[in-house]
């Protein structure tokens, strides 16, 4: 919206200001506040029948985002097309320390002493490389404070084709930015294989508990999650198929298979993941116990 002459917001899809539509004649403040509109930061709104998606988001925070301000994060995989973050979590931006822009409600913002960060032109700031959003979204404890979440979200970028292990193996060495040691962390559990960001989690957690699956192998014709393969344990995660009844057939008749040639198997609810991983690692743990039981016997 640059001139009188442009489309009023309703009939668009892209955020605006709203002090600039006023001051066009393009919307009078009353039409501004009304259902028509949705005001998703301060100053910034957009018509009111779009869906509010995290990439509107970023768009309608580059309108108040100074130009030195880099997108980052999940914020950046988003915009580049892996949607991360979801429509309530906040944008990501990097800016120089000596810049000004503070925090604001549903922006989070981190100063680098470094300069602009790493990133190419984007709607009149910057869109940070696939190496640069991957150091932020590994090192943000304060976002992403659970450490398997954070190195299951690195398998599914590198699972993806987002970032290049190589090439952010080498963008990693010799920095020193304020946690680079998190980043270094995560970075040595990362394991593209996992087939999704909860199995990357559980794989995770029990290599932080001491416990260390093999990843994928191939068990009597079956491709194996994570297994523990000297005690013929097999862990997965319980899947919910939404009444497939045969695809829920088809994964009892593979346990019994597996059971049939002294193989156990661990399901791991999806449910006790996300609420209390402590305790899924624990039912591992007891079945391996069990099943070093059985061999001594």
């Amino acid at each position: 919206m640059t001139s009188k002459s442009a489309s009023r917001p309703s009939e668009g899809t892209e955020p605006f200001l709203g002090s600039r539509a006023i001051s066009e004649g393009l919307l009078s403040p009353r039409e501004l506040r009304s259902s028509r509109f949705i005001q998703v930061f301060h100053n910034v709104y957009v018509p009111g029948h779009r869906p509010v998606t995290h990439e509107l988001l970023c768009r309608a925070a580059a309108l108040i985002a100074p130009g030195t301000a880099t997108l980052t994060g999940a914020s950046a995989a988003t915009v580049r097309g892996r949607p991360l973050a979801a429509a309530g979590d906040p944008v990501e931006f990097v800016v120089p320390e000596s810049d000004r822009f503070g925090a604001k409600r549903g922006l989070h913002i981190r100063r680098s002493v470094r300069g602009p960060a790493e990133g190419e032109p984007w709607r009149g700031i910057r869109l940070a490389t696939p190496e640069r959003a991957t150091l932020d979204i590994l090192r943000d404890k304060r976002l992403r404070p659970s450490l398997p979440r954070t190195v299951a979200w690195a398998d599914a970028l590198l699972r993806d084709g987002f970032v290049d292990a190589t090439a952010f193996s080498v963008f990693l060495s010799g920095r020193h930015d304020h946690g680079v040691v998190r980043v270094r962390k995560a970075w040595a559990l990362v394991d593209p294989r996992s087939t999704s960001v909860p199995e990357s989690e559980l794989r995770v957690w029990l290599r932080l508990s001491g416990l260390v699956p093999r990843l994928l192998p191939e068990v009597l014709g079956f491709r194996l999650g994570l297994c523990f393969p000297d005690n013929k344990l097999s862990v997965e995660l319980e899947r919910e198929w939404d009444g497939n009844l045969e695809r829920a057939r088809q994964d009892a008749w593979r346990r019994r298979r597996l059971r049939a040639h002294g193989w156990e198997s661990v399901v791991v609810p999806h449910r006790q993941l996300e609420a209390d991983p402590t305790s899924a690692v624990e039912m591992v743990r007891s079945a391996l116990h069990g099943s070093n039981a059985a061999v001594a016997a």
